[in-house]
């Protein structure tokens, strides 16, 4: 009777040991696949944060004027850009990262700023960051 419930106890901790393996190596796997699905059922129009709204790639940020004899722009809603204009952007970014360029985000858009590979440097969206 004790052998029986050592070898029960034995082959529960193995079990056991193997889960908390089989967890320690496929924790960044399933960490992405669940970053995934979210960013696939995302609406943007229901993000109400600016900060929110700017972590996804898929989503941009609609400005107004915060009142209306001022210049100070005010985050009003998010929502989802094209595919077609996802995949452009995509791109440029790739190619501007590949010249060296830096890929910048804000409120007036998307931009590769090209000083940190040299002062006469300028963005082209074919040839990326190149001389003036």
């Amino acid at each position: 009777m004790k052998s029986r419930s050592i070898i029960i106890f034995s082959i529960f901790i193995l079990v056991a040991l193997i889960f908390a393996f089989f967890v320690f190596v496929y924790r960044s796997y399933v960490e992405q696949l669940v970053k995934d699905y979210v960013a696939k059922i995302t609406t943007c129009g229901n993000i109400l944060d600016e900060a929110d709204c700017y972590a996804k790639d898929f989503c941009e940020g609609i400005y107004a004027p915060a009142c209306e004899d001022c210049q100070e722009l005010e985050f009003k809603q998010c929502q989802k850009v094209s595919d077609k204009l996802l995949a452009q952007l995509q791109t440029e970014k790739k190619l501007c990262e590949q010249t060296g360029g830096y890929w910048y985000r804000n409120k007036l858009g998307n931009f590769c700023l090209c000083d940190k590979v040299g002062i006469n440097k300028i963005w082209n969206a074919k040839s990326g960051c190149v001389n003036k």
